[in-house]
């Protein structure tokens, strides 16, 4: 801003101190030119904001995100929850989890396979109500509403290319959406944008409803026996609440420590 008001104030200085002549024409051969001088004038200003260290509400805010925030760490597990760790160990999966990423990987081998499956806790925000919402004195741990988790399972052959099997973990089980192939592997887990634009040109296959039932029976079957089964349908919801525990706990401090800085 000074920079921008001090070429303003020269610019202002120079129009107001120079005068440009002008030539007057005239119809007449015998008329000398006279010389016209037209003056122009600039007012300068100024605009003046106000500095200020701080809002008048920062305080109020800080205080408020603290109270949220030991409220949070009060109520959260001091130690990673046990089912984790179960899951883990009885699936062979091991876990992909950046803190402040949305979304979480879990990997695993199958013979000559390998085995990723992609998930991310924004679903938490997927739960279906129909826009009826129950009374809190009438809800009870079998009513508890449960919310789909889309994971992206992706298996992957070297050489060999690899699918990708869109799923939805809910209420214990994993529904298949589609099948797809990618004859270059790269493209089923590959995030650049060139990738992207490839794999928005390739045929993605049928609505895996639209399979003859026998089909899809056996697709069932072929993710089961690679862990993709009732066990990991209950394992997402779970682990989405709990990641998204600790995300918005960090969030909380994150922004106490901005607004306060």
């Amino acid at each position: 801003m000074a920079s921008q008001l001090l070429r303003q104030s020269l610019r202002t200085v120079t129009r107001t101190s120079f005068t440009k002549p002008m030539m007057a024409r005239t119809t007449s051969i015998a008329t000398r030119p006279q010389l016209i001088t037209k003056s122009f004038v600039c007012r300068p200003f100024s605009v003046a904001l106000p500095r200020m260290s701080a809002g008048e509400s920062d305080a109020d805010l800080v205080h408020k995100l603290e109270e949220e925030l030991s409220y949070e760490k009060e109520n959260e597990e001091p130690t990673q929850p046990a089912f984790i760790k179960e899951f883990l160990e009885a699936n062979s999966f091991k876990l992909e989890d950046k803190a402040g990423h949305d979304e979480v990987t879990l990997t695993r081998t199958f013979g000559n396979e390998t085995i990723s499956v992609l998930f991310s806790i924004s679903d938490i925000n997927n739960g279906e109500t129909d826009g009826f919402l129950p009374d809190e004195d009438e809800v009870t741990e079998e009513d508890e509403v449960s919310f789909p988790v889309r994971a992206s399972v992706t298996i992957e052959k070297n050489g060999k290319g690899a699918v990708t099997i869109d799923t939805v973990a809910q209420d214990g089980e994993m529904a298949v959406e589609s099948v797809m192939y990618y004859k270059d592997g790269k493209l089923a887990s590959d995030a650049s944008a060139e990738s992207d634009w490839q794999r928005r040109g390739l045929y993605i296959g049928p609505q895996f409803g639209e399979l003859d039932e026998g089909l899809q029976s056996l697709f069932e079957k072929y993710l089961e026996e690679r862990g993709v089964n009732a066990g990991l349908a209950a394992f997402l919801p779970d682990y989405v609440e709990y990641k998204e525990q600790k995300e918005y706990t960090q969030w909380l401090d994150n922004v106490k420590g901005f607004v306060s800085a």
